[in-house]
Order: structure tokens, then sequence, then C-alpha cells
């Protein structure tokens, strides 16, 4: 399939509505109890082992299959190595973000006198995550930006 092609935009869309549609109904199961199935414990209401593997099980597996077949395209075929520092770089900021999301927030929350939490260095360490994809992936790209210099004209 080639980029931009109809069958690349089709499968996209497909596989995110899967997932998409898989997710609302295991939450809405969860919360309203639609089904038996998925129905939390009355002990412990908040407790849901289909949610946690959902929201924290699949995105860790999507991510040691994605930063395994980039590392593999990056060596095998591409032959560099300087992009994995951008990859892992990207990979440390995640697990960083979500030590402090998970294990340091409340002693963030509880230093900080509630005002602040994990989830703000969470936020941002994520955010620097998302930009060391962005410079991983101009780093394995053909330049292209002497085509678009001078382009825009204020």
């Amino acid at each position: 399939m080639a980029d931009g092609s109809f069958a690349s935009i089709l499968s996209i869309v497909v596989s995110t509505a899967i997932i998409f549609i898989g997710f609302g109904y295991m939450a809405a199961d969860t919360a309203f109890g639609i089904s038996s199935g998925l129905k939390p414990k009355p002990s412990d209401p908040l407790y849901s082992p289909g949610l946690f593997t959902m929201y924290l099980v699949f995105p860790l597996v999507a991510l040691v299959v994605y930063i395994t077949a980039q590392s593999i395209i990056v060596v095998k075929y591409l032959a560099v190595r300087r992009p994995l520092i951008w990859l892992f770089s990207s990979l440390v900021c995640f697990a960083v973000a979500q030590a402090l999301l998970f294990a340091a927030s409340k002693k963030i929350c509880t230093g900080s006198n509630n005002k602040i939490d994990g989830a703000f260095f969470a936020t941002l360490l994520d955010s620097a995550a998302v930009f060391c994809i962005y410079g991983f992936w101009t780093s394995i790209t053909e330049d292209d930006t002497e085509e678009y210099e001078g382009g825009f004209k204020y």
C-alpha cells in the first residue's frame, strides 16, 4: 500500500473504528452494567480487568511492537543508528511519564499542597515523547525542507 492511497487510509479508519468501538463498549459496560460479563466486583467497584487490559496493557504491547518494528527497519533496511537515539529517548520520556503518573503522583500532589500532581509532569513528558518521535521520523525520511523554503511569504 502506498502512503495516502485509498486502501491505506481505509485500513487506518477501519482499525481505529474497531478499537474505538471496543474501548467504548468496555467502558460503557463497566460503568452502566449493560451486560454482566464486565461488571466490576461489588467489593471493589473501581477495579475492572477488562478496562485495565484495554487502557494499560494494550498500549504497552502496541508500544513494544512499534519500537521493535521501527528498530528493525532502521537498523536492517536503512543501515543507520543515529535515529535510534530519537526513538529510545521517546521511550525514556514515555516511561518516566508513566512512572510519575502512577508511582509519584500522590507524593507530588501532597508536596505541592494539592496544587499539582503527576499528571502535569506526565503530560509534559508525553509531549516530549511525541516531539522525539517527530525527530525520529524527520531523521529517517528524506529532507524535503528545501522544497518549501520561501513558500510562505508574509
